[in-house]
């Protein structure tokens, strides 16, 4: 039978690897790696813009024409949300070394949301769109790109499911070492 805690679950096809060149493990540890540093750079990229000077060789730089409460909220609300998904990555690259299954289904949950808002986001694009010459190519950016988020959600998903299976076997051929298993997997 199924593994303890496992009951009433459908069978989902999990993936095996990621891209077809890496193990699950790594998949998740390189999606959760560019998570994090862009995330960081988002908020980087927002304090610099908060901290530029008004002039610069005595010419007004064309962003203060821009401020108002509306571009500082925006500007906020983007660092805001780097730091968060910095924060979420963070969960993630740690649950991939400690074999923690409850962090990386943050992570999980995190790019989840993150997908369906960005999904959202561009279907409101191509609806814009609808009755142009532009409606192919928004058509094609909305396929692939809601593909390619469904896709990194399978492959954290798979990694998530293979070591809540508590099975040995099957978190090994997620990438981890018989003792790396050994040494974080919960005793059942």
């Amino acid at each position: 039978g199924r593994p303890a805690g496992m009951e009433g679950r459908r069978e989902t096809k999990l993936a095996t690897g990621c891209l077809g060149c890496f193990t699950l493990a790594q998949g998740v540890n390189i999606i959760a790696g560019i998570d994090f540093f862009q995330g960081l750079l988002t908020v980087a990229l927002g304090l610099l813009v908060l901290m530029m000077p008004e002039h610069f060789r005595g010419h007004a730089l064309a962003h203060h024409y821009l401020y108002n409460e509306t571009t500082m909220l925006a500007v906020f609300v983007m660092s805001a949300i780097g730091g968060v998904s910095s924060y979420f990555a963070w969960c993630a690259l740690q649950g991939v070394r400690n074999v923690d299954a409850k962090l990386l289904w943050r992570f999980f949950l995190w790019k989840a949301g993150r997908a369906f808002f960005f999904s959202l986001l561009l279907f409101s694009d191509l609806w814009k769109t609808l009755g142009t010459p532009l409606l192919g190519n928004y058509f094609m950016l909305f396929v692939v790109a809601t593909a390619w988020r469904v896709y990194l959600l399978w492959v954290i998903f798979s990694l998530h499911e293979r070591i809540v299976s508590n099975d040995v076997d099957m978190v090994g051929t997620a990438g981890y070492a018989r003792e790396d298993v050994d040494e974080h997997m919960p005793i059942v």
